[in-house]
């Protein structure tokens, strides 16, 4: 399996070699916008864009003394995240769920980008390696067969990425993972955007906040937009 995954590296190495950081980037963003874009496909893919959202919940609320996490997600990607603690800690908890995957998705690519950028495969390791101890503690607290199953495909994947995958498999696997978990990101807040208009999101995350401090609702969806959306104004900056 080990010498197949090396062969693969070096095949990729070998096609990739010459082209430039963003000729990359722009391959893993096809690929990430056939995972996110039918609906055929995200019917399935979105379930991790879902994960992801309840783990920012429940990584805010951790950090803000709560405990007994416990986390469910439906085959509709609709997800529940229980815990008990304060009541002044609950808006808090309830505003990093729609942040949470654009912003991993974020720092995923920052990491591919800058494995492939210094040849450095450190960048791809700590991101894999963070990547793999998060899903490992996040087991602890899934419930039912999508949330378990789901996370434990995402420990297989991240433990075979980083035990036997050569590094241009890496910045590939994370580009993509990356783009992907930003525009699920985003196509989730597109479709709360959405059901506001409609009139029919009275339990969602911007609902509560608005219904727990002074803003009203479609302003904390004006705040996760421009949450979700800072990172590619930041590459716009900096790069200008």
């Amino acid at each position: 399996m080990t010498d197949g995954l090396e062969g693969l590296g070096v095949g990729l190495l070998d096609r990739l070699a010459g082209h430039e950081l963003w000729a990359i980037v722009a391959a893993a963003a096809v690929i990430a916008g056939v995972l996110v874009v039918p609906s055929g496909i995200w019917r399935v893919t979105g379930v991790w864009v879902t994960m992801i959202h309840e783990l920012g919940h429940a990584l805010a609320g951790a950090l803000r003394g709560r405990t007994g996490m416990r986390i469910r997600v439906n085959a509709d990607h609709s997800g529940l995240t229980t815990s008990t603690g304060r009541s002044d800690s609950v808006a808090w908890t309830s505003f990093w769920g729609y942040p949470a995957p654009p912003l991993v998705g974020a720092l995923m690519v920052c990491a591919a980008a800058a494995g492939w950028a210094t040849g450095d495969a450190v960048w791809t390791t700590a991101a894999v390696a963070v990547l793999l101890g998060v899903s490992v503690a996040a087991l602890l607290f899934m419930r039912g067969i999508i949330a378990v199953g789901s996370t434990l495909a995402g420990i297989a994947g991240t433990a075979a990425l980083l035990l036997w995958a050569p590094a241009p498999v890496s910045v590939l696997v994370l580009l993509i993972a990356g783009l992907f978990e930003w525009a699920g990101g985003v196509r989730a807040i597109a479709n709360l955007s959405r059901l506001h208009i409609r009139r029919r999101a009275r339990d969602s995350d911007a609902s509560v906040l608005g219904r727990l401090t002074p803003l009203p609702a479609f302003v904390w969806i004006g705040i996760f937009w421009i949450v979700a959306l800072a990172p590619v104004g930041l590459l716009v900056w900096a790069t200008r």
